[in-house]
């Protein structure tokens, strides 16, 4: 197989068969191509669309994903499922100009390219798909990408791009798979080692389903530029858990405060401020922290039950761990209360960190 085509997908029903006679009709002269689907368990059940559609068409298939959810990593995954020389990635709600598939492929063979990058602000400023707040957007995340993936491109942020199966396979193990934006997470790997060039190519407007990109995308967003330029000292995972943690104290404060206005005793204050800092810090993780493994329903009051364990046995070990370095140095230096309880907190909050991560939120 030369070719494979990967279209990582949610909720994109509408769009898949579209998506495929459009590749068909680009692709008719061209011998040895597939599409792989990459659907995130879409709940328009686009998974569903695709394998009745490969009955039809031989040459498409899918991989649904239970439990996890995320382009870089459907891309990821969609990648190493394949045994091509070549790989495309682009998105299947038809914004992508399919036609300059071939393009890449002749620019690729010529210049003896790694990566060929579609890239929408090449010849213009703008596209009129986008709106200006959009575009807006759009040049703030492309300026911090260049910066922090260390390369020079009009559009960093493309999803739209030819890349060699090999760079794939030799940099997966290094990929954040945080994130929405695969190609900056190669280039903020493998860096200025790669031979590469940009095409330009006409941004279209979406025709069915709903733009994916929203607040949670762009917190996304940022955790992928801190995972590429700090992640080996501080994981973005922790950091955002941390930061969480952080508005859970202020939570904890704000209910307390209310409480003993009413004059309800402080211990059952402290308790009914304690489980609903703790409640508020499992639905944020949930959204934010761990988007990609998102829990809902049944299995996200499981994964609470869980959390309330996992938190309370850390905020005995966090108070335990202080209270014996407290006493342990009072006779020697009577300031280093504030030490130790520096030390119990990071002890807790790493603790909790990967009882969420193993636990809470396992992968499965």
């Amino acid at each position: 197989m030369l070719l494979s085509i990967i279209a990582p997908t949610y909720n994109e029903a509408q769009n898949v068969e579209p998506f495929i006679l459009a590749i068909k009709k680009t692709m008719k002269s061209f011998k040895g191509y597939e599409i792989i689907f990459v659907d995130d368990n879409s709940l328009d059940r686009t998974y569903e669309v695709v394998k009745h559609l490969s009955k039809k068409y031989k040459n498409i298939r899918c991989i649904r994903r239970i439990g996890r959810r995320g382009l870089s990593s459907a891309v990821i995954e969609g990648c190493l499922s394949s045994s091509a020389d070549l790989l495309v990635i682009m998105d299947a709600d038809l914004q992508h100009d399919e036609s300059k598939i071939l393009e890449m492929i002749k620019i690729q063979k010529k210049y003896k390219l790694d990566i060929v990058v579609g890239s929408r602000f090449l010849e213009k400023k703008n596209t009129t798909a986008l709106s200006k707040k959009r575009n807006a957007v759009s040049k703030a995340a492309n300026w911090l990408a260049n910066k922090i993936s260390r390369v020079q491109l009009s559009d960093p942020m493309s999803g739209f791009f030819l890349v060699k199966r090999e760079i794939v396979e030799a940099q997966a193990p290094k990929l954040t798979g945080l994130g929405f934006k695969i190609l900056l997470d190669i280039f903020s790997s493998i860096g200025n080692k790669v031979k590469y060039k940009e095409i330009s190519f006409n941004f279209k407007a979406r025709k069915f389903g709903e733009s994916k990109l929203d607040a949670m995308v762009v917190w996304e967003y940022l955790l992928l530029l801190w995972e590429t330029r700090f992640g080996k000292i501080i994981p973005a995972r922790f950091l955002s858990f941390c930061t969480i943690g952080g508005t859970g104290v202020l939570a904890h404060l704000m209910v307390l405060f209310v409480l003993k206005t009413y004059g309800i005793s402080f211990i059952l204050s402290q308790s009914i401020a304690t489980f609903s800092a703790m409640t508020s810090n499992f639905f944020l993780n949930n959204i934010l922290t761990y988007r990609d493994r998102q829990k809902k329903g049944l299995q996200a009051f499981k994964a609470l039950i869980i959390f309330y364990i996992t938190c309370g046995l850390g905020a005995v070990a966090n108070v335990g761990i202080a209270n014996y370095l407290y006493l342990g140095k009072l006779n020697e230096v009577s300031i280093t209360w504030y030490i130790s309880g520096i030390v119990g907190a990071l002890v807790g909050a790493i603790w909790n960190f990967l009882m969420s991560s193993m636990l809470t939120w396992k992968v499965r």
